[in-house]
């Protein structure tokens, strides 16, 4: 015959047993119910656009899920995606451009969310017009044929973003001519040496420098694109399909929340800061090693739920094939799986 404290081990052991069904029954792990989150290694770099992520991770959304978000910063977006390729971090965020779409064909990335778009309101880029230019009659985007534009680089979504505006504008895009100059650095002193009449700049870097007569066109009053994104490899997708659910629907969380406390403006065009938003806005200024100011003055915008701007990607694909930059055999849907954020699966599936 049992004991009490038999029966007692016995009720503790079916309860449990219960539990770990309840868990399994749900998607969850048994270390989530046991308070053990599993690690997600993503990798990023210190720009305002990964914000909602930040977001998501200072909410603490991603402990719901079960996940300890790892971050691992890097120098440059070629790192991130190589890092995701390798099996070094689970999630990249990185700028949409032609090497990055060129590497994921190559090595099976597929992009799963938003991570920032240059949109009206929220700019990314700016040009920014040297004194003599403007005297001159260079004081918006019909200046720019025959200009000499600096820019980074030519592979660059900017770059995509400049012949954007050409295009929209029926302007002559074969008149503008763009010089890289690899820097932003670089790209300030040809404009001081009148080696050019602008140049295509970060917008915080812009802001900056705008001084002594020289004014500024944010690109997004013009033309706005998708410029940055989430994605993991093929592989991560098929072997591990539920931890990257589970980042995502942190993730979506974190957008939301930025959405809510940074992208709200009433009827006559100010700002309505939500109930956390100087918290979030400190704590985002620490992580990507900007003052509050600056980042305040230059908060990115993502979708409210991480959508991305598909029909844009495709036109991006389409520019670059046109450009020799990237094979004409491939089409936009080879670099998405959309499934992650409600919309029709991917082609990995």
């Amino acid at each position: 015959m049992m004991t009490c404290a038999v029966r007692g081990r016995v009720r503790e052991s079916v309860k449990l047993r219960c539990l770990l069904l309840l868990l399994y029954c749900l998607g969850l792990s048994p270390a989530m119910g046991a308070g053990e989150p599993a690690p997600v290694r993503i990798g990023l770099t210190r720009e305002a656009g990964t914000a909602p992520l930040l977001v998501a991770i200072d909410a603490g959304f991603f402990r719901p899920e079960g996940l300890n978000p790892q971050l691992a910063f890097f120098d440059n977006d070629e790192s991130v995606s190589a890092a995701v390729a390798s099996g070094k971090v689970d999630i990249g965020m990185a700028a949409l451009s032609a090497a990055f779409y060129r590497y994921t064909a190559a090595h099976r990335l597929k992009i799963i969310a938003s991570r920032s778009s240059d949109q009206t309101g929220f700019p990314m880029y700016a040009f920014l017009i040297s004194k003599e230019a403007r005297a001159a009659g260079f004081s918006g985007v019909r200046g720019l044929p025959n200009a000499r534009i600096g820019v980074a680089d030519s592979d660059s979504g900017e770059y995509y973003g400049l012949y954007s505006i050409a295009s929209r504008f029926k302007l002559d895009s074969g008149s503008i001519r763009t010089i890289v100059v690899k820097s932003p650095e670089a790209e300030l002193s040809a404009l001081s040496g009148r080696q050019i009449e602008a140049a295509i700049l970060p917008y915080a870097t812009a802001l900056h420098a705008a001084r002594q007569g020289r004014s500024l066109l944010r690109l997004s009053d013009f033309a706005q694109w998708q410029q940055g994104v989430v994605f993991a490899s093929a592989q991560k997708i098929a072997t591990d399909r539920t931890l990257v659910e589970r980042f995502m629907r942190a993730y979506q969380r974190g957008t939301a929340e930025y959405a809510l406390n940074f992208q709200n403006y009433d009827d006559g065009g100010d700002f309505i800061p939500g109930a956390h938003y100087r918290q979030y806005l400190d704590s985002i200024a620490r992580q990507v090693k900007m003052s509050s100011e600056t980042l305040a003055r230059t908060k990115t915008y993502c979708d409210r739920r991480g959508n991305l701007d598909a029909a844009d990607i495709e036109k991006q694909v389409q520019f670059w094939q046109n450009r020799g930059r990237l094979d004409k055999s491939m089409v936009a849907a080879d670099f998405l799986d959309l499934s992650f954020i409600g919309e029709e699966r991917g082609a990995s599936h």
